[in-house]
C-alpha cells in the first residue's frame, strides 16, 4: 500500500459501517469496487474498524450521520503510528475479535461490491 492518500474516501466510505443508522452497502461499494477485494477487507478491518468500532459501543453513539473525513484520517494515522510490542498485539486481538463481531457487515459489503 503505497500512498495511504489514496484511501481516504475509501476509509470515509467504510466508516459508514459504524455509525447509529442503516448501513447503505450500495453506497459504500461504489466507492470501495475501484480497489481490490482484499486490499478493502484489510483497511475495513485494519484501520477503519479500530478507530471507528466504538461508536457503536455506546448507549448513544456520538455519530449518527457520518464520521468527519479529516478527522477520522487523522485518527487512524496516529492509530495505525503506534509502535511498540504492546501496541502490536493488542491490535491483533482487536483485529480478529472485530473480524468476527462484524463479519455480517463485510459478508455484505463484499456482495455488492462483487455485483458491480
Amino acid at each position: 500500500m503505497e500512498d495511504k492518500l489514496v484511501y481516504f474516501d475509501l476509509c470515509g466510505a467504510l466508516s459508514d459501517i459504524f455509525v447509529d443508522n442503516e448501513v447503505d452497502f450500495n453506497y459504500i461499494a461504489s466507492i470501495a469496487k475501484d480497489f481490490p477485494v482484499a486490499i478493502v477487507e484489510e483497511i475495513l478491518f485494519k484501520w477503519v474498524a479500530p478507530v471507528c468500532y466504538t461508536n457503536l459501543l455506546t448507549p448513544v453513539p456520538s455519530v449518527c450521520s457520518g464520521f468527519d473525513k479529516k478527522s477520522l484520517w487523522i485518527d487512524i494515522c496516529d492509530y495505525r503510528n503506534k509502535k511498540g510490542f504492546p501496541a502490536k498485539c493488542k491490535h491483533k486481538l482487536l483485529v480478529a475479535i472485530l473480524k468476527a463481531t462484524y463479519m455480517k457487515e463485510w459478508v455484505n459489503l463484499k456482495y455488492e461490491m462483487l455485483q458491480r
